[in-house]
């Protein structure tokens, strides 16, 4: 079960053990659709660092006011409004916000997902029609909804970049999580269908995958048992998990000039989780216990 975020009580901090101070995004727009916590936090936040005004659009839109107030306190630009991303009116509202109250719109973050469904998604032949529904009109429709208003803004500007999240479930079969994960792996194809109609008018779309994301969250609504935290973060190849400053620096960069020849790609940004045979947590553990029995302080 890999979701994009896993809940943890503890604080997380934006930017982590790096401090990033340039403003490559100086002059820019940007609308974060789920930006009210967790990755989407993250993102805003970093993209307001980084010199971007931007539209904070969360159907929690006391959560989005919060966020809105750290970045505003921080000395940046930023404005909240409350967005259902299932709900066409409401995404291009938001979209026509940013162009109201910046001039243009640069930057589109398609984030918000039904995580608060994952607990109720089974395999196929469990799976609750309602659900499926449910998970496709936030994971999917939404961030369609997001690049078809985002599109239509960027062309009156001028061009842009569109950043969608999808996640590591896209790349492989799940036990459970049938929804997320073909969600998921749908917002891939969307990601190269914008990139290939649009590019030539200066507008770029690309995809992010995250792995395991340790996020603040109260423990009653986590998606994860710690158990199951556990074995999951044992299949990273890097010796921690993610926070939420680790995805946002990759959509930063997207965001940016520095990627303006990056379009129409699936940028994993995981701790190698999808990087290695399927097998290879069996296998390390079997290299640790080899090496165990070999040690100096093994040796009779």
């Amino acid at each position: 079960m890999i979701t994009n975020e896993i809940g943890m009580t503890a604080a997380i901090s934006i930017t982590s053990e790096v401090e990033m101070t340039n403003e490559i995004l100086r002059g820019k727009s940007a609308v974060v659709f789920g930006g009210a916590t967790g990755i989407g936090a993250g993102c805003a936040q970093l993209l307001a660092e980084r010199g971007a005004a931007v539209v904070v659009a969360d159907l929690a839109v006391e959560a989005a006011e919060l966020t809105v107030e750290r970045i505003s306190a921080a000395g940046g630009q930023a404005a909240a409004v409350r967005c259902d991303v299932s709900v066409e009116e409401d995404v291009e509202n938001a979209i026509l916000l940013a162009e109201r109250t910046y001039g243009r719109v640069d930057i589109v973050h398609n984030n918000a997902g039904a995580m608060h469904l994952v607990p109720k998604d089974r395999p196929v032949g469990d799976l609750p029609v309602d659900i499926w529904d449910q998970t496709m009109a936030v994971n999917l429709r939404g961030p369609m909804l997001g690049c078809k208003y985002g599109v239509r803004a960027m062309l009156r500007s001028g061009g842009g970049s569109i950043i969608n999240t999808s996640s590591a479930a896209a790349l492989a079969g799940e036990l459970t999580e049938t929804a997320y994960g073909v969600s998921k792996a749908a917002v891939l194809q969307l990601t190269r269908s914008v990139a290939t109609q649009y590019g030539r008018y200066g507008i770029r779309c690309n995809a992010i995958l995250p792995g395991m994301v340790a996020v603040e969250r109260q423990a009653s609504a986590d998606t994860a048992s710690s158990d199951l935290r556990e074995a999951l973060a044992a299949n990273h190849l890097t010796p921690y998990i993610a926070v939420p400053a680790d995805i946002a620096f990759a959509v930063a960069f997207l965001a940016s000039s520095e990627a303006r020849f990056v379009t129409g790609h699936s940028f994993s940004v995981d701790g190698g989780m999808t990087a290695h045979q399927p097998m290879y947590l069996d296998l390390l553990r079997h290299v640790e216990k080899q090496e165990s029995s070999t040690s100096p302080a093994s040796v009779g």
